[in-house]
């Protein structure tokens, strides 16, 4: 790649909103696929019944009614009745909702094809005799198979998507959400969360899902090449620290000097009895430099020997800024630019002849 198509990569990237869908607490769960079928039927029936304790009341009974009838349904709250698994002949119809004006059986498709016996579920939802019956095969994805069509046809059954049912309840929400219980509110939003994520519709915003499927090609040489430069950049400061622990070793005439992971290099007490405290440093990069800056701390590798110390290490160096992350101890003691060796070895000097008076035994 050149520099102008990376500029041009670089430039489009940044005029893009980055949003990724966190993961949700059902994926978080990991329900095997055949029970979660089953727990998205079971998660339909309690907000589906105006009267449990989500608070939304009938939102999602009007939504689907809204979906499924073209004249409004008057019903009373109080006569809706939500059957989780109604049993047709032995098999079982997914949800069946029924009251004085009305009778709807859901058959629920997350992941399978529709291979259940609809007919037998016909004749079931006809048994609660209503001049308004709806049956329906509410799916993840829209069902477009012909052989699937046609038996959904021959038996009278509707097809309705998720995202089309999720759609209307967003659009009626807002005269429930003040009434509305915040916890199942929570799992509400995490359902559909859930559920539009696995449709495909939820994991990237469009515009940059497009931007990834029309570049591809370009990141993965970006990346590619990116990967190379910061290799380079490693290598480009292991070589440097190995010399730095010969230089800084002949200094001190100390052999306790050592390098962690290349990059790293360090020295403490560990000829002493005394808690263990140590110098840490190494390079960071900066604009067009792998040896830009070069970072010294005083450190512990525990709290518990950094408080040995620390009343006299600060009175000696009461300016320096202390951080204790993770249960460690840093004390930022120097940066020092552009590789000045000869600052760099006076300092590390400096240090270890201090930590040395410090830690006799």
């Amino acid at each position: 790649m050149t520099v102008t198509e990376i500029e041009k990569l670089i430039t489009e990237f940044g005029h893009l909103p980055k949003t990724l869908s966190e993961p949700t607490y059902l994926e978080i769960c990991k329900y095997p696929k055949r029970r979660f079928e089953e727990i998205c039927s079971r998660l339909l029936c309690f907000y589906l019944a105006p009267k449990n304790e989500h608070g939304f009341n009938d939102l999602f009974l009007k939504s689907l009614l809204e979906i499924l009838s073209e004249e409004s349904i008057p019903y009373n709250e109080e006569q809706i009745n939500v059957i989780s698994e109604e049993n047709a002949d032995g098999k079982r119809l997914d949800i069946l909702i029924y009251s004085s004006s009305f009778v709807i059986g859901i058959e629920n498709k997350i992941t399978a094809s529709v291979y259940n016996p609809l007919k037998t579920y016909k004749n079931r939802i006809d048994l609660y005799k209503n001049e308004n019956v709806f049956r329906v095969v509410l799916s993840l994805r829209k069902i477009t198979n012909r052989d699937e069509l046609a038996k959904l046809k021959e038996n009278e059954f509707s097809r309705l998507t998720y995202l089309d049912f999720f759609n209307v309840i967003r659009k009626n929400i807002g005269q429930y959400i003040s009434q509305a219980n915040p916890k199942y509110l929570i799992f509400l939003m995490d359902f559909i969360q859930t559920l539009e994520t696995m449709s495909g519709e939820n994991i990237l915003n469009e515009k940059l899902a497009d931007y990834f499927y029309d570049n591809s090609d370009k990141i993965d040489s970006l990346i590619e090449l990116y990967e190379k430069y910061n290799n380079r950049t490693l290598d480009i400061q292991i070589q440097r620290i190995s010399e730095l622990k010969e230089a800084i070793s002949e200094h001190t005439e100390n052999s306790d000097w050592w390098i962690w992971e290349g990059w790293d290099l360090g020295y403490n007490n560990a000829k002493t009895t005394k808690p263990k405290i140590g110098i840490e440093c190494s390079y960071e990069e900066t604009k067009g430099k792998p040896l830009g800056k070069f970072k010294i701390y005083l450190t512990a590798w525990n709290l518990k020997d950094w408080s040995f110390y620390e009343q006299s290490i600060l009175s000696q160096f009461p300016s320096k800024y202390l951080d204790k992350p993770n249960g460690r101890a840093f004390l930022h003691m120097d940066i020092i630019d552009d590789d000045n060796e000869e600052l760099i070895i006076e300092r590390l000097s400096e240090y270890c002849n201090f930590l040395q008076q410090l830690t006799k035994d």
